[in-house]
């Protein structure tokens, strides 16, 4: 079985610190009321709906003590299925 993976977004900008909060804000609203947001830049349009069986995972790394990153990644498979709770009757 072979892992496939195809980028079909990607992008890097540097923004000020109140404009990364003010898309990350927009983000999580659009998320939490309509369940996806959808990313633009220039023609490119990609709806982001996570659904099924969703992670959160979050990384923050430091390369030789001089430059930080924090990773916000949300992981999803759509037509997974989750197994429901265990009940006792």
């Amino acid at each position: 079985m072979s892992n496939r993976e195809e980028v079909v977004f990607s992008t890097e900008e540097r923004r000020s610190i109140a404009e990364i909060s003010d898309f990350l804000i927009q983000a999580g609203t659009k998320l939490k009321e309509q369940g996806f947001f959808t990313v633009t830049q220039g023609d490119q349009q990609i709806e982001v709906r996570p659904r099924g069986n969703t992670k959160l995972e979050l990384k923050y790394e430091i390369e030789d003590d001089r430059e930080h990153q924090f990773e916000i990644e949300i992981e999803w498979e759509p037509d997974a299925r989750e197994g429901g709770r265990v009940e006792i009757s």
